[in-house]
């Protein structure tokens, strides 16, 4: 069973294309199609330089992205959706309402193994937002992406046997 997984933040052009390269690079498993997408993008922009530096430091080469806006197509195909805010959570759930129950923050997915609520009232359940911060912010990102997803996985996997 393949596993449709789409990563979504603002622009697609750091945290939700920073997911997606560690996922494929850490996945235990083949069966995962992944894909992101951003809530109001410019299509076709590249990754932010420091996006493209820091996973070039996880040997994980983002470079040839372009971005892409989320389409109600890409929310459909998908089996779990991870957003990065709460901003995003809303944004993806106006696009598509019945679409509640695969739609995450990510953060709050990785460390809520008891219930599937997705909306928060903490900010502490957001990934935050690099842009204009700095590659150590950028690296700082990189690494709390890399922790949820892990655990994302392990929780997938299973949930799926």
């Amino acid at each position: 069973m393949i596993e449709n997984i789409l990563f979504v933040c603002t622009g697609n052009t750091c945290r939700s294309i920073m997911a997606e390269g560690i996922f494929k690079k850490i996945k235990k498993i083949p069966h995962f199609e992944v894909k992101s997408a951003g809530t109001n993008v410019i299509p076709g922009t590249p990754p932010t330089p420091e996006a493209i530096s820091v996973m070039r430091e996880e040997n994980i080469d983002i470079s040839n992205h372009k971005a892409t806006q989320i389409t109600t197509q890409l929310i459909d195909s998908a089996d779990y959706i991870f957003v990065m805010t709460n901003y995003h959570l809303k944004h993806v759930l106006k696009l598509d309402p019945e679409k509640h129950d695969r739609v995450f923050l990510l953060k709050k997915f990785a460390i809520d193994q008891k219930t599937r609520k997705n909306i928060s009232e903490s900010n502490d359940d957001e990934i935050s937002d690099p842009i204009g911060r700095g590659i150590e912010f950028y690296r700082i990102i990189a690494k709390e992406l890399k922790k949820n997803l892990v655990r994302i996985i392990n929780r997938i996997i299973k949930e799926n046997k």
